[in-house]
């Protein structure tokens, strides 16, 4: 839960999110936050805002993903990564697990540190 709602990663529909809940704990409208996020598996906050690194998983890649619902790639390939599934965030380190569910090459886990 996050400022009053559910965030939830759509694969199917490569889209991230957000459902707020009603003061009787309903859930509100639905509001796609970003749409984009081919293989879209997990995400995690970076800090108190709503920007939040997502992981790609048929691309291997790792987005981060704005507020504004903009998005970029942060983490590729190149840097380790094998089908990513799982992002943690702790102040300023990132891990990321990859299973190589597809790549069937390295699964491994990777560490990597948010910029200020």
């Amino acid at each position: 839960m996050r400022d009053g709602a559910v965030w939830v990663a759509n694969t199917d529909r490569a889209t991230l999110l957000r459902i707020p809940i009603t003061s009787q704990g309903d859930a509100g409208p639905i509001s796609t936050v970003a749409s984009g996020l081919t293989g879209v598996d997990d995400f995690a906050f970076t800090g108190e805002g709503n920007t939040v690194l997502a992981t790609l998983n048929v691309p291997n890649e790792v987005a981060l993903v704005r507020a504004d619902g903009t998005h970029a790639i942060v983490l590729t390939g190149e840097d380790g990564l094998q089908n990513p599934t799982s992002v943690a965030v702790r102040h300023s380190r990132v891990l990321v697990t990859s299973a190589a569910y597809f790549t069937r090459a390295d699964p491994n886990l990777l560490r990597a540190h948010l910029d200020d």
